[in-house]
């Protein structure tokens, strides 16, 4: 059974596929940059690099990992994922 933590998670990863998928990146527009994102992780969580670098502005979220019980209610964190992105 999948945790509300878990199908949330799902449902952000699907939209970001989807929001980059049918926008047209700046490499397809002409302008040749692309969209960075790197994920790490890690066992407390980390701050990653928000501000500009080169032609790029970049920023991170901090994301829990949760491990939950058989019924779903006893959840605690057990690592963090970073994720820097660099548009």
């Amino acid at each position: 059974m999948k945790t509300i933590a878990q199908t949330l998670a799902v449902a952000a990863a699907i939209a970001t596929v989807a929001g980059l998928s049918l926008a047209p990146t700046a490499a397809q527009a002409g302008r040749g940059k692309q969209l960075y994102l790197e994920t790490y992780q890690f066992k407390k969580p980390m701050h990653g690099y928000s501000g500009h670098s080169g032609n790029y502005y970049c920023d991170y979220q901090r994301l829990p990992n949760r491990r939950c019980d058989a019924s779903g209610q006893n959840c605690k964190i057990v690592s963090w994922t970073l994720q820097q992105i660099c548009q």
